[in-house]
């Protein structure tokens, strides 16, 4: 398995959850030759690469408050840290920020389609790029459909049948139906952002669908700005 940004997330919050004590940084990660705690943790010898990602986690745990540098040493004040009650419940729930929140409203299963877009992207190898792009299809496609059902959309004062459409359900309605969800209404500018969510979700949808069903692997660099972007129009529409 390769372990994505946020796969080390969780197992970082694992370790910090399992100590009596505040753990030092490079302790936890390891440095050089030496072993860190989470490499014992998950018996993997890290690479160059591997322990960056490790890095990185670290970090934005403590950017986002998950854990706290306890600011008692004289000498690396910031890197003796301890988790937050934040970061206990991140582990609990499974969720991470807010965007998995959200996804954990509609279908906890979502947060798995989200984990393993990002696992398959740190693979780096050609059917993982591959794996990516299809389960970033997926996590928007699954999110509309599974967030904004038919019924649902047909049940709002504003819904008018689409021929276009089998279920006479539009993906622009079923963002609509969600932003009114997650949002609770809209104003003038906020029926601009939901049109202009809209067009995004189906503009990144429809190019990653034809990276997936290509036969040569999608660049790296194209597969993970899809991500970001799709994540980015998710979060427009739910948070």
């Amino acid at each position: 398995m390769a372990f994505s940004v946020r796969d080390f997330k969780f197992e970082l919050l694992k370790v910090f959850a399992a100590s009596p004590r505040n753990l030092y940084k490079f302790n936890v990660l390891g440095r050089g030759d030496a072993e860190g705690d989470l490499e014992r943790t998950l018996r993997l010898k890290f690479n160059l690469e591997e322990r960056y990602r490790a890095a990185k986690a670290f970090d934005e745990l403590r950017d986002d408050g998950l854990i706290r540098p306890t600011l008692s040493d004289m000498v690396h004040p910031e890197d003796w840290c301890e988790i937050t009650d934040v970061g206990r419940e991140a582990l609990r729930r499974g969720t991470l920020d807010e965007l998995d929140a959200a996804l954990a409203k509609i279908n906890p299963h979502l947060l798995e389609v989200r984990r393993g877009a990002w696992s398959a992207l740190a693979s780096n190898q050609p059917d993982s790029l591959r794996q990516a792009a299809h389960s970033a299809r997926e996590l928007i496609d699954q999110v509309l459909k599974e967030g904004a059902p038919d019924e649902g959309v047909k049940s709002r004062p504003w819904y008018r049948e689409d021929s276009s459409s089998k279920s006479g359900v539009t993906r622009r309605m079923r963002v609509k139906y969600l932003m009114e969800q997650f949002k609770g209404g809209a104003s003038d500018s906020d029926v601009a952002i939901v049109e202009s969510a809209c067009d995004v979700v189906l503009a990144i949808n429809t190019k990653l669908m034809a990276q997936a069903h290509g036969r040569s692997a999608p660049p790296y660099q194209d597969v993970k700005d899809e991500l970001e972007t799709a994540e980015m129009a998710l979060r427009r529409i739910l948070i």
